[in-house]
Formats: structure tokens, C-alpha cells, sequence
């Protein structure tokens, strides 16, 4: 009994002995699991040399900011953005240079995208400047988590808006002063021709650059024409007849042309006082009727 055991025994450890791999076998396998680890770590340094180029040499500002608001790497086009280098703004963080009007929007956006609420978001916000100045600028920021989709860090973009928002602003203004212009005929008269829709905003800019007009120039008749507005609603024919009403506090008569029959219904319907305003039907009869105001009371 006990020889057929130990027979079965030896016979098993010889197909055992016949299954386990050699000696160059296993060199074999050991030195394709090295090339693999080898291929999969240069893979990385590529990623990871491309990620770099691709920061390093972006236009805009470009930073990999930590889950505390550090920045861990920055490039060249946001250290000159702000005035610091790359290196120096590692010892910076976000909140220690966002303007402190903007800066609890953008932690309120942070804390969102750690509780996983959205993936990114964009926000126009202020910088200070490392020497002190203000830059505006639009911040877009997503979120980096690794394999177990724990956030690692933040990736940011930064627009440096400026300038754009100063020539929007430039522009802003240009078109309010186009929108209700003021021309001097003569010296001691205006006429402001006003064109297209007016709404609300633009009759409060009526009442403005006619008060400060007048004010400037000293001018004795200023009249405003009507003819090219499409319409005019209660609230704009209230601002209209404010105009005149404040215009005549400084000694400055106002003459109204160019008056359709729609306004006419309005101004009715308000149940106007145009006391101390002349109407005209045209900017013709306007200008002729207030050169001969002027006469008579010189």
C-alpha cells in the first residue's frame, strides 16, 4: 500500500517538475514585464513633457492651482500677467490675489466642484497685481481627480480683459453721446435731433446731457426733434417733459419739434402741462422760431 502511494507521489512531482517554467523562461517573462514598465513609464514622461510644453508655452495664463488655493505650477504667460515670476507666484495663493469683492463668488464655485455639484466653471473676477494694479480677467477652471475620482487639482485658465473691457466701455460711452447729441446752431442755441427708439434709460440720457448742455454753453433756446422717433411711451414723454421743465429752471426756454400724432395722443393721454414749451411741427419751423426768440429778447 504505502509503495503505490509514494509511487503516485514521485509521478506527480515529475509532471510537476514538467509544468514549471525554465530558468530562460522565466528570464523571458521577467524581461518583457521590465520592457512593458519600461515603455508604460516613457508613455508618462511623454504625457507628462507634452502637459508641460503645453502649459509652459500656452498664450494666456495657465496654472495648476492645489486644493488650498496654492498655485503648484504657473507659467510664464500668467507670471507676467501679474507680475510675478513662475517660481514666486508658488508661494501665492488664488485668495491672497483676488479682489475681495470677487473672492467668495469664486469660493463658493470651488466648494462646488470639491462636492462634485459641476465639473467646471467660469467667472469674470479682478487680480491684483503684484504691483498693485487691478487687472480684470476670465477665470475658467476645471477639476482633476484621480483613478478612485478624488480631486488631485485645479487646472485654470486666465484671460487677461483688461483692455477689452475699457474699449467696450470707451465704446459704451461714444454711443450714449451719439445717442442723444447736442448741437450748437448758434451760440445761444442747441437742437438735439433724436433718432430710432427711446426707451427708458435713454430719456433719463436725454434729461442728463440736455441739463449739463445747456449748463456748459449757456445756450437760451434748446430744442429737441422728435421727428425720426418711431414711438414714445408714458414714461418717455414724462422724461421729455422733466427735460424741458429742468431746462427752464435755468433760464433756458425749450422748444419741442417735430411732435406726430401718436406723441400728441400720449402727451393728451398724460395729461401734459406744456406750459412754457413750444411745439413745433418740424425742426425748420423750430430753429427759425427760436433764432427769433433770441432776437427778442435781446
Amino acid at each position: 500500500m504505502y509503495g503505490h502511494a509514494i509511487a503516485v507521489s514521485d509521478a506527480e512531482r515529475q509532471n510537476h517538475l514538467l509544468l514549471e517554467p525554465t530558468r530562460d523562461e522565466l528570464e523571458r517573462r521577467v524581461a518583457e514585464l521590465e520592457d512593458k514598465l519600461h515603455a508604460a513609464e516613457h508613455g508618462q514622461r511623454l504625457e507628462a513633457e507634452r502637459f508641460r510644453l503645453t502649459v509652459d508655452g500656452a498664450p494666456i495664463g495657465m496654472a495648476l492651482v492645489g486644493l488650498d488655493g496654492t498655485f503648484v505650477r504657473a507659467n510664464h504667460a500668467l507670471g507676467e500677467l501679474l507680475g510675478y515670476t513662475p517660481a514666486e507666484l508658488l508661494k501665492v495663493r488664488f485668495q491672497d490675489i483676488t479682489h475681495p469683492q470677487d473672492l467668495q463668488s469664486d469660493l463658493d464655485l470651488v466648494g462646488r466642484v470639491l462636492r462634485g455639484e459641476i465639473a467646471r466653471y467660469d467667472l469674470r473676477k479682478r487680480y491684483f497685481r503684484r504691483d498693485g494694479a487691478v487687472i480684470h480677467a476670465e477665470l475658467h477652471v476645471s477639476m482633476v481627480r484621480d483613478g478612485r475620482g478624488e480631486p488631485l487639482h485645479f487646472i485654470s485658465q486666465i484671460l487677461d480683459v483688461t483692455e477689452k473691457l475699457r474699449v467696450e466701455e470707451t465704446l459704451r460711452a461714444r454711443l450714449a453721446e451719439l445717442s442723444t447729441p447736442l448741437i450748437p446752431i448758434r451760440d445761444d442755441v442747441v437742437v438735439m435731433p433724436l433718432i430710432g427708439a427711446i426707451d427708458t434709460e435713454r430719456a433719463e440720457r436725454v434729461l442728463t446731457t440736455l441739463l449739463a448742455g445747456v449748463s456748459r454753453t449757456g445756450a437760451r433756446v434748446a430744442i429737441v426733434d422728435i421727428t425720426g422717433v418711431v414711438a414714445v411711451n408714458e414714461q418717455v414723454a414724462s422724461a421729455l417733459l422733466r427735460a424741458a421743465q429742468a431746462v427752464r429752471l435755468l433760464g433756458t426756454r425749450m422748444i419741442l419739434s417735430g411732435i406726430g400724432p401718436e406723441v400728441a395722443r400720449t402727451l393728451i393721454s398724460l395729461g401734459a402741462d406744456l406750459s412754457g414749451i413750444v411745439t413745433c411741427a418740424n425742426l425748420q419751423t423750430a430753429v427759425a422760431h427760436a433764432v427769433k426768440l433770441t432776437r427778442d429778447s435781446s
